[in-house]
């Protein structure tokens, strides 16, 4: 198949998104060109030239409609990947049917399009990318007791304070503005603070080098959210996968869909309380050989079954 990868326009993690698709793409032997759509011109060059059998984008609200429109006329099927389902979901319903086919990271996503009427819409979470998230050496400047990678939503925070007022342990979090929202728990010695934003190649030393990584959801009430509906996630999200396929040990927060991917207790441990929570992190502290197998059960089912090649191959077979 001829593809024609149109970036988001995004940054940061999307720019690993968009190289981890694309040689995916390659090592699936299809054929492939990638060009911005601000490129508008050599867009349209590169449809006339190549000659696309479909146009793939993720997320769709940077695209303009006149590109849209255009691509269409050509004969190319447009294609567009959710991937910040259902968060932005006022804004992804709006542009769904400018799509001939959509997917989704989220289920509950997917019932609200084909409500919408899509007849094309389908569940395809984001994949991981073995080549960058991969078992290291544990490494000193990363290590850990529990560790949480992410932005300082007000679920996570409360938490961290939790964890911070009920363990020892030490306690590292990565991202933007955590030493913006952390003033209070800073003051604490156990806990180290990375307020700033990791590439994914850095990402997977702090996964390796933490007993217990962390995994919670982005919540579906944020103000910053476009949800007016209130739509629940229902997904786990690709940072799952990511830990998994980095071969780490991670607890995450409990999501009804978890049971498509991993078999809880074998694959993956969830909780769904703090106090839950606080009873699995004390027991899988002690526990070093149960992590060590959990994780590695983890790693050899993303390997199997979630990886960006396999997302990309389930995409293309339900479009032939």
């Amino acid at each position: 198949m001829k593809i024609l990868y149109i970036p988001s326009g995004y940054g940061q993690i999307y720019q690993s998104f968009d190289l981890s698709i694309l040689q995916s793409i390659n090592q699936l032997n299809h054929q492939v060109r990638s060009i911005p759509f601000s490129e508008e011109e050599t867009l349209k060059n590169v449809v006339h030239s190549f000659q696309p059998d479909i146009a793939l984008t993720l997320t769709g609200f940077n695209m303009p409609y006149t590109m849209i429109e255009w691509i269409k006329k050509q004969g190319v099927k447009l294609v567009v990947w959710m991937t910040e389902d259902p968060y932005y979901i006022d804004r992804s319903l709006k542009l769904i049917h400018d799509y001939d086919y959509v997917f989704t990271i989220d289920t509950a996503a997917l019932k609200v399009y084909k409500e919408a009427g899509h007849k094309e819409v389908y569940y395809l979470p984001l994949g991981t990318d073995p080549d960058i998230y991969h078992p290291t050496a544990l490494q000193k400047q990363y290590q850990s007791d529990i560790c949480l990678v992410g932005s300082p939503y007000p679920d996570r925070m409360k938490i961290i304070q939790y964890l911070l007022e009920k363990t020892n342990y030490s306690i590292q979090v990565v991202g933007r503005q955590w030493e913006k929202k952390l003033i209070k728990a800073k003051r604490s010695s156990r806990l180290s603070i990375h307020s700033h934003w990791i590439p994914p190649s850095i990402a997977k030393h702090y996964f390796n080098s933490a007993a217990i990584n962390l995994n919670t959801h982005r919540p579906f009430h944020l103000k910053q959210n476009k949800n007016i509906r209130a739509i629940i996630n229902q997904s786990i999200n690709n940072r799952t996968f990511d830990i998994a396929s980095s071969g780490a040990f991670q607890l995450i927060e409990y999501k009804p869909d978890l049971h498509l991917h991993f078999t809880e207790g074998e694959e993956m441990v969830s909780f769904k309380s703090s106090e839950d929570l606080l009873k699995k992190v004390k027991y899988y502290m002690s526990h070093l050989e149960e992590r060590k197998k959990i994780s590695e059960r983890a790693r050899k089912k993303v390997l199997s079954n979630d990886t960006f090649i396999h997302r990309i191959n389930k995409m293309m077979n339900i479009i032939n």
